[in-house]
């Protein structure tokens, strides 16, 4: 069937709210896993912020023990030094002791605090000991946040969204095909997809965790110290206005390299097609080139978002340091005056012991880091929109050729068929066919014949209903196709291409591809009548021998007569051979036509035919010109006439027995 020059997708991207809308639905059908995923990753948030407001306690706690205890000495030491002499001592004489100043006690959260009499080393130790559990539950947690996020995006959404594309592929029609090429389409099934479920997994849910992060960490800053953390986070507009440019900037260099890489496919894959061609003209050499010129076009444009988000990185950093040095004089300050009076401050508000410093300071880290993480969001976040995209003009292209939902049933298909003033091109601009009338009935066998481009594949084309006419319309069984039920319609017709694919698995299994539940009976019986039973037999395992990709192990006669038996194994009541003697032998050609004549009684056959052997077998020769038909006839009627269908076949005669068959004489 005919392929039109391969392009790029035509249709505009999609507005940047449409794409947005577009991922946020998709992510809504996994929105119980993603609330699985959130919940284990704030219970790590929670047990971090656990373990950090433990340690600051225990801190605190060690200051306090220890500065009770240099009370204890220092009176001890003062009251012995100021002592004075039992016989010259007053009764009501007090030794002159300057009262120390008493450390003031670390808030015990939940107002849970250790006894009086507790040893410190023990409180200690219980501190030390559920940090440690707090750590190990993390860890767990941690883990499980792994699994669960793992198996939603790489299980669940990546598995869904491409088979959703494949499944949409499989009703978009022949058009699609033909104006993109396959190494886009590849790409977008396979790395697009992955980057899709980057916006799961590397924008919503590290956003969401942001958020909420970022929301505890500051609550827990400003409980601390209202004018320290107002201090430290001066930066924050300065981080907006950067990651807005970087994200801005970012978006176009994402798209070039997507573009590039399709093109760097399509050339592998040219590549590995045309493997022969290459080495017959010795041009190794040069294809090396070409491939490196485009892996090293994708290599400039990664390098050039490297050196982005290498700068980006470094800057978001910078502003952490910012706040670092900001919260070691301030809030060295801040710990200086609280040691010097303690009782005439209040913490929190002017003062900061050394242990809520050290909180403080897990905190800002920590909120840094979250901040850090913008960088990637931001990264991920265009990464996502670009493969969205790219995904959505698929899952989005129009279905030219459906069903209607009244559509008529083919139940006992004869075979007629009726072109009525069809004119179709593949573009609206420049018909292929124009105005094309006849009349096939049930049993009959059509020759095709025309010049390269003349419209023959394409007129083929349109029995099946891969395109529709612009104008006119195509009956078979005297129902227009266009209100049949689509697989009904292609059900009723076997297809023979110019080029027959065969998939990679057995020999059966390709002649039964069409009609999976035959019998291995039915299956030799079809490939006995295409002239293939001989040759199946003395493969290596017969029919259950596995073919190479394409059939690569077959020659191009083998294949096609492969390929005929599939579609003979259909029984259709149409035929479709679009030339399929072309890359058969004289000696073999003869063998198949022989053969289907019995397979072709009761069926309506159409054959895109050159050989002279094919088209004096036929009840009717079609003769088109430039998309028109400007004869049709018998084999003998079209030579009597002298016109454009025995210039034809004058071009043709190379042999006797081509000259016999020229003047109607049986071969």
């Amino acid at each position: 069937m005919p392929h039109a020059s391969k392009a790029s997708f035509s249709s505009g991207p999609a507005a940047r709210g449409t794409l947005l809308r577009f991922l946020f639905a998709y992510a809504w059908k996994y929105r119980f896993g993603c609330v699985k995923v959130l919940t284990l990753q704030i219970g790590v948030l929670v047990l971090g912020l656990l373990g950090l407001g433990l340690m600051g306690l225990g801190v605190d706690y060690i200051r306090f023990e220890a500065g009770q205890r240099g009370i204890i000495i220092k009176h001890v030491v003062t009251a012995e030094k100021n002592a004075v002499p039992p016989a010259t001592a007053s009764a009501d004489a007090a030794p002159s002791v300057k009262p120390a100043t008493t450390p003031k006690p670390p808030k015990w959260p939940l107002g849970i605090q250790p006894p009086p009499d507790a040893r410190p080393m023990r409180v200690l130790l219980i501190i030390a000991g559920v940090i440690l559990g707090l750590a190990l539950v993390r860890g767990g947690l941690q883990y499980a946040y792994t699994i669960q996020l793992n198996h939603l995006v790489q299980g669940q959404i990546v598995v869904d969204l491409r088979a959703n594309v494949y499944e949409k592929m499989q009703s978009l029609s022949f058009r699609f095909f033909d104006t993109n090429a396959s190494a886009s389409i590849i790409n977008r099934v396979t790395g697009d997809v992955q980057n899709v479920r980057m916006f799961v997994d590397g924008v919503i849910m590290p956003c969401i965790v942001l958020v909420l992060s970022l929301t505890i960490y500051l609550v827990y800053m400003l409980r601390i110290h209202v004018g320290l953390t107002l201090a430290c986070l001066c930066t924050t507009p300065l981080l907006a206005y950067t990651t807005f440019r970087f994200s801005r900037r970012l978006q176009p260099r994402y798209r070039r390299v997507r573009e590039k890489v399709d093109h760097l496919v399509l050339t592998l894959s040219e590549h590995l097609h045309g493997i022969g061609v290459v080495k017959c003209f010795g041009l190794q050499e040069k294809e090396k080139q070409r491939f490196a010129a485009a892996n090293r076009a994708v290599l400039d444009e990664q390098l050039g978002i490297f050196r982005m988000v290498s700068w980006f990185n470094p800057l978001i950093g910078l502003y952490g340091r910012i706040n670092m040095a900001i919260l070691l004089a301030y809030g060295g300050w801040l710990v200086i005056a609280y040691e010097r009076a303690p009782d005439a401050m209040t913490a929190g508000v002017v003062g900061l012991s050394i242990g809520q410093l050290l909180i403080f300071s897990g905190l800002l880290g920590q909120f840094a880091e979250q901040v850090g993480n913008v960088a990637n969001i931001a990264n991920s976040a265009q990464q996502s929109l670009i493969a969205a995209q790219r995904v959505y003009e698929v899952l989005t292209a129009p279905v030219e050729i459906s069903s209607k939902p009244d559509a008529n049933r083919l139940t006992r298909p004869r075979g007629s068929v009726i072109f009525e003033n069809v004119t179709f091109g593949y573009s609206f601009t420049d018909p292929v066919l124009h105005n094309i009338s006849f009349a096939a009935r049930p049993g009959e066998c059509i020759a095709v014949l025309g010049a390269t481009g003349a419209g023959k594949s394409t007129l083929m084309s349109l029995i099946p209903r891969f395109y529709d006419p612009q104008s006119g319309r195509v009956l078979v069984d005297g129902m227009d196709v266009r209100d049949m039920d689509v697989n009904d319609l292609r059900m009723a017709i076997g297809i023979v291409f110019q080029e027959s694919f065969l998939f990679s698995t057995s020999v059966a299994n390709n002649i039964a591809f069409g009609r999976p539940d035959a019998t291995r009976a039915q299956v030799e019986t079809a490939a006995r009548i295409a002239s293939a039973d001989k040759f199946i037999r003395a493969m290596p395992k017969g029919y259950d021998t596995i073919l190479h990709e394409g059939g690569a192990d077959l020659s191009g006669g083998q294949r096609q007569r492969i390929a005929i038996a599939r579609a003979i194994l259909r029984e259709p009541a149409i035929l479709l051979l679009d030339d399929p003697t072309a890359a058969i032998d004289a000696h073999t050609e003869d063998e198949i036509l022989q053969a289907m004549e019995s397979a072709m009684k009761g069926r309506t056959t159409f054959v895109v035919a050159h050989r002279l052997s094919t088209l004096s077998r036929a009840d009717r020769v079609i003769v088109l010109d430039h998309g028109r038909i400007v004869e049709m006839g018998t084999h003998a009627e079209l030579m009597q006439k002298g016109g454009f269908y025995q210039e034809i076949v004058e071009m043709q005669i190379a042999d006797p027995k081509d000259a016999a068959l020229a003047k109607g004489v049986p071969a």
